[in-house]
């Protein structure tokens, strides 16, 4: 695996100082693949396999190359702790998406990880929409305070962008998620069985959640 895949994860020591938050850049991608592929390793080793950093990287490389400002990172004593990515009905892979996915992990891996992630987004996003795709915190920076100044700072990307409301998929058996999603304004507003994502992710179902954040 290439050195420059598999950088220090950025988990700082204890602080007392409040997470910081700021938009994304390409440098950050690295950083980003490392917090999200263990945070989130349910969803993309499915998909990616043992190529899930690699092909995580180089999707959140693309993303942040686009210049969609999709990913906003938090830090904590200037080291990077978590990222979460706001996804809307204008932001769409790039041109050549399928073919970049290809060359870094292969025919085989990429049309496997198109199919599953494809899983993973059931409906077309509606134009007052925000839609929280990726949110993760590295290990040793959880609780404190990470994720929901993350979800803080991506709430107010979504209003600034004329957004009404914020979704997000969470897994039916993932309670401390759903928890947190709660204890932050979002209620559940529709439950699907999942058969098949009860052998691909081991879940029996997902749930989508909303908060109504006004805007247009």
């Amino acid at each position: 695996m290439p050195s420059d895949l598999n950088p220090p994860t950025g988990i700082p020591e204890p602080t007392s100082g409040p997470p910081v938050v700021r938009p994304a850049v390409p440098a950050d991608a690295p950083a980003i693949a490392v917090i999200l592929s263990d945070a989130l390793r349910a969803k993309y080793r499915p998909a990616l396999g043992a190529r899930a950093l690699a092909g995580l990287a180089g999707m959140v490389r693309d993303d942040l190359s686009s210049g969609s400002g999709g990913f906003l990172v938090a830090e904590l004593d200037g080291e990077t702790a978590g990222a979460v990515h706001l996804a809307t009905a204008e932001s769409r892979p790039g041109d050549g998406f399928a073919r970049r996915l290809t060359e870094r992990v292969g025919l085989v891996t990429a049309t496997r990880a198109m199919l599953v992630l494809s899983l993973l987004r059931p409906d077309p996003l509606a134009p007052d929409e925000g839609h929280i795709g990726e949110l993760g915190v590295a290990e040793q920076a959880r609780r404190r305070g990470v994720a929901r100044a993350l979800l803080d700072a991506v709430e107010q990307r979504a209003r600034e962008a004329g957004k009404a409301r914020l979704t997000l998929w969470v897994t039916g058996e993932n309670a401390p998620a759903i928890a947190l999603y709660e204890g932050t304004g979002f209620a559940a507003v529709r439950r699907r069985r999942w058969p098949v994502g009860r052998l691909v992710f081991r879940a029996s179902g997902i749930i989508l959640m909303e908060k109504r954040i006004g805007g247009s």
